[in-house]
């Protein structure tokens, strides 16, 4: 073996010594060349050109049967219908789709759409409802499959287990864990919770983290007796569960039998020691209660009062004041107008009414809110009733409190003066001060807002009057103005020629309805229809009692022109509408302007051949048997 093939030999051995190191990452590297992109994070184990056929069949089909090789728990499922993968029927590669990246996901996952109830078999419903956006609440892993719906997978046994696994006897979803001290149903139990052993917590009976009570056969089994031991022990002879300090003990087989108020009263109110031993007095009211009226009465208290109550007394108030408690004074209490007097070293709190020195006039218990401007007999405008004033009549001025007047209210009219004291305005700002009944004036303006802006009197009842609805103008009559409203301008609105606008008026720039400086002719309200080929005569033609011409004389032409035919052809025979440019501009009107010439009107069947002197040979009488063109005669001129 020559040299040079000993070199050849050993080059080759090691191209073959390289190329067998650097297989498998060639593999990698020619993987990366066919495949679509890199496979996800958890299919990353699986890359490279070798690991293809583990999930794609020959044809670089993906089919279920590849997947669920390796993921068992998810055929699990599609066998047993359970989960999101119940009516998986498709290929896997319709939900799951790799190749998209490290990143990419695998597992597309709507929580919108997701129904935990029908997917999950466990709704989340109360307070598991916010937990639908947060799945990793409760899924910790990235399986979903192993998480259980027990109570205890996700929560603390703060009983630990000594009241069972079924969480659901005592707690709901629907309130927080706590609860359940409320909530709970006791009617399960051996002992139903009544009266006020409903209101008692749960740690009262139940000390520890046990529930279980070992005895509550008796009262005393909880409840520590306060009695001496020779009382019974049937606590139930006098007490109740509805209220542990309620007596049952029959009053009426004493010398006091408990009736009205009486019968609610704590027996220690009365019984300061052991009622064996001391009898409380009873024979009159002052023997357990206070005098509040410091001796200003002298008989007992039953005379006003009844075991009813203090509140509501019986007394006779016109008999023994001669003032009648009558109307809005018969609702009343004494302390309304008996003010209170504190006896000494008592606080304001406890005071006594004093019933003396009291008058009957209203300002005894009422403020005067008029000053002293209307004297002080209340009665003429207010009673015990109400104290609106529902039935004054005005003596000055009877015919300006009539129609629409007559429902406003005083302050309508009678307003507070301002903050300079000037005299009331009606658009003043009113501060909190007494308003004025006296010197108020009546002319309309003091009160009304000239809406015409000085464009009319201010004699406003020369138009208007109390009876019209909204101060409708059913005073004035148009006769009165300058232009007289005849035949079809009578029913026409005010609004059709007067309208609103801003603008200048006598009082001021302003918005009112323009009721002075409107013109008198046609074109004042009227739109020119014949757009300027007559004059502004408009009454020559046209009547207000009807718009239409009824009838119209031609001043041109001639008249021999309207004879005949043309005497009994319509208008719009000859005047017909057209839309061109006119004397005020481009629209469309009957064209009145038009020639007298034959062909203006007919066509010509002579084609202009004989000219346009029609009547030479045509006359436009009625046809008939007689009436024939006449042939023109030709005059020959002969030489002399």
């Amino acid at each position: 073996m020559t040299s040079a093939t000993r070199v050849l030999v050993r080059g080759l051995l090691l191209v073959g010594a390289l190329g067998l190191a650097s297989a498998s990452a060639a593999q990698v590297r020619l993987g990366s060349l066919v495949s679509p992109g890199p496979l996800a994070k958890a299919h990353s184990s699986l890359e490279g050109l070798s690991n293809c056929e583990k999930c794609h069949e020959r044809g670089r089909r993906v089919t279920p049967a590849k997947c669920l090789t390796c993921h068992a728990p998810i055929a699990q499922r599609i066998q047993q219908k359970k989960g999101v993968h119940r009516d998986a029927g498709g290929g896997c590669v319709t939900c799951h789709v790799d190749h998209a990246g490290v990143d990419g996901e695998l597992r597309p996952f709507d929580r919108v759409s997701f129904d935990h109830a029908r997917d999950a078999g466990f709704a989340l419903s109360g307070r598991h409802a916010p937990l639908a956006a947060k799945c990793d609440s409760c899924h910790k892993t990235r399986s979903f499959l192993t998480t259980s719906p027990a109570c205890g997978s996700c929560h603390t046994d703060t009983h630990k287990g000594s009241l069972g696994s079924s969480c659901e006897k005592c707690h709901s979803v629907a309130a927080p864990f706590a609860s359940a001290r409320t909530t709970f149903d006791h009617a399960t139990t051996a002992f139903a919770l009544s009266g006020a052993h409903r209101t008692v917590t749960c740690a009262s009976c139940h000390k520890g983290s046990g529930f279980k009570v070992a005895n509550f056969s008796s009262c005393t089994s909880c409840h520590a007796t306060p009695h001496p031991r020779t009382m019974s022990t049937n606590c139930t002879s006098c007490h109740s569960v509805e209220n542990w300090r309620t007596r049952r003990f029959d009053h009426s087989r004493t010398a006091f039998a408990l009736a009205g108020q009486h019968a609610t009263v704590d027996c220690a109110a009365c019984h300061k020691a052991p009622a064996t031993r001391v009898k409380p007095a009873s024979a009159t009211c002052a023997a357990c209660h206070r005098d509040p009226h410091r001796g200003t009465f002298k008989q007992d208290c039953r005379a006003c009062h009844s075991e009813r109550g203090f509140t509501g007394a019986t007394f006779d108030h016109p008999g023994a004041t001669g003032f009648a408690l009558t109307s809005g004074h018969g609702g009343l209490t004494c302390k309304s107008c008996h003010t209170g007097i504190s006896p000494p070293g008592r606080t304001r709190a406890s005071q006594n009414l004093d019933y003396r020195g009291l008058q009957p006039a209203c300002a005894t218990c009422h403020d005067d809110p008029h000053a002293s401007e209307l004297g002080s007999s209340c009665a003429t405008c207010h009673s015990t009733a109400t104290f609106r004033v529902v039935a004054f009549s005005h003596v000055r001025h009877p015919e300006l409190f009539q129609g629409r007047h007559a429902p406003l209210a005083c302050e309508a009219c009678h307003k507070a003066p301002d903050s300079a004291g000037g005299p009331p305005t009606p658009r003043s700002p009113q501060a909190r001060v007494l308003p004025r009944f006296t010197e108020t004036p009546t002319e309309c303006a003091s009160c009304h807002q000239d809406v015409h802006l000085g464009q009319v009197s201010r004699d406003c009842a020369a138009c208007h009057s109390l009876e019209a609805v909204r101060f409708a103008p059913d005073r004035f009559s148009h006769d009165k103005a300058a232009f007289a409203l005849t035949a079809k301008h009578v029913p026409v609105a005010c609004a059709g020629c007067h309208k609103k606008e801003t603008g200048e008026f006598p009082a001021g720039h302003g918005a009112a309805v323009r009721l002075t400086g409107l013109g008198t002719t046609c074109a004042s309200c009227h739109a020119d229809v014949h757009l300027g080929q007559l004059h502004d005569r408009c009454e020559s033609c046209h009547t207000a009692e009807t718009f239409k011409v009824a009838r119209y004389e031609h001043e041109s032409p001639p008249q021999d022109f309207f004879v005949g035919r043309h005497l009994r052809a319509p208008c719009s025979a000859c005047h017909e509408r057209r839309t061109r440019d006119f004397p005020s501009g481009r629209g469309t009107a009957v064209e009145f302007s038009i020639g007298a010439r034959c062909v203006a009107c007919h066509a010509d069947p002579h084609n202009g051949s004989l000219g346009e002197a029609c009547g030479s040979c045509h006359k436009p009488e009625p046809l008939g048997p007689s009436h024939v063109p006449q042939p023109a005669t030709f005059l020959t001129r002969t030489s002399s």
